[in-house]
């Protein structure tokens, strides 16, 4: 198995004996290795050395072969064997373990012209794998939320919106019967139906408020937060209180609404969960960082012994994340709950 070649005289072993050559190949982080075309390893790196556990001195002159599963290595061998035959490098995406790696099957020719030596280049790409799978997970959780909120909606809409149409329909058909049989209170009737009228335009701008808000590009961040803030207030009954650093940088369409929803929803716990009377929102800017928060006055909660994130506030932390930021609860019951998130800002370019 472990054939030693006796005097290897190739030239790329002896390059790598030379100093810098030397250096700059052992500070390489990916894996080289060269053998031969019966698999005898000619010259590998310290990084190569690692990847197999052993000394280079253990593994010179071992079969290459003989470092992988069966599996593995009747696939390996397969790829070198193509590139021998075409003379041309192949790439490709392995597994081994838990680390995924990329590979590069170089052939070497000799001074005849043909084909000797076989160099591998081995990249761990296990890092950039995972991030695509947790960047793929995340996309399917958004789709999930979205869902949800669509639904949601459809169910306001339904519920209430429906509710209001059947009280319209029935008023008008009273109203119709009463200018047939001239009766007196027609008049009132008339003034109820405007009443549920204007109630469900209310109600219609409040959905369409929701899904999307105005211009966060028209006027100043700050500005536009107060107002939803105002809005919230009038529509659920708590004391929201906004406060905000005079002087805000111009920050991206992307990260206001981020910000955004993130008051939105926020606010919509409180009245869902919280018993509170209170919310206190803070935004401020530190250091190239939108930092918010916001705080109730309500129960609280033993983040150890539920859920800390709902659907809507899981797809906001999300998106913070998705934007490089962060997004952090803090409660106890007795003591409310504080939402708190930073998102850096990029600086806006001129034009």
């Amino acid at each position: 198995m472990n054939n030693k070649v006796a005097e290897p005289t190739l030239w790329p072993v002896e390059l790598a004996k030379e100093p810098l050559v030397g250096e700059l190949l052992e500070s390489c982080p990916d894996a080289i290795e060269l053998f031969d075309l019966d698999g005898v390893i000619l010259y590998l790196n310290g990084a190569a050395a690692r990847r197999q556990g052993k000394s280079a001195d253990e593994l010179l002159g071992a079969s290459i072969w003989d470092l992988y599963s069966v599996a593995q290595a009747t696939h390996r061998k397969t790829v070198v064997n193509r590139a021998a035959a075409s003379g041309l490098p192949i790439q490709f995406t392995g597994r081994r373990g838990d680390q995924w790696e990329e590979v590069l099957i170089c052939p070497i020719r000799g001074v005849s012209g043909k084909v000797e030596r076989i160099a591998t280049y081995t990249r761990d790409i296990s890092p950039q794998i995972r991030a695509e799978e947790q960047l793929k997970l995340m996309t399917l959780q958004l789709l999930t939320i979205q869902e949800d909120e669509r639904r949601r909606i459809a169910q306001d809409l339904h519920d209430d919106i429906g509710q209001i149409m059947t009280a319209l329909i029935l008023n008008l058909k009273t109203i119709q019967g009463g200018i047939a049989s001239g009766r007196a209170d027609v008049g009132d009737q008339v003034k109820e139906t405007i009443r549920n009228v204007e109630d469900m335009m209310r109600h219609v701008r409040q959905v369409f408020y929701e899904l999307r808000p105005p211009s966060l590009t028209a006027q100043p961040l700050a500005k536009t937060l107060e107002t939803l803030c105002s809005s919230l207030a009038l529509s659920t009954g708590l004391r929201v209180d906004f406060s905000s650093q005079e002087q805000l940088p111009p920050i991206p369409d992307v990260q206001a609404t981020v910000l955004y929803r993130l008051i939105q929803e926020g606010v919509n716990n409180v009245v869902k969960h919280a018993k509170a009377t209170s919310v206190w929102i803070n935004l401020e800017y530190v250091d190239g960082e939108m930092n918010i928060s916001l705080e109730d006055d309500g129960q609280g909660f033993d983040p150890r012994r539920r859920v800390t994130y709902g659907m809507g506030l899981q797809g906001i932390r999300e998106r913070f994340f998705m934007l490089s930021g962060n997004l952090d609860i803090e409660s106890a019951p007795g003591k409310g709950t504080r939402l708190y998130g930073s998102l850096p800002i990029p600086k806006l370019t001129a034009g």
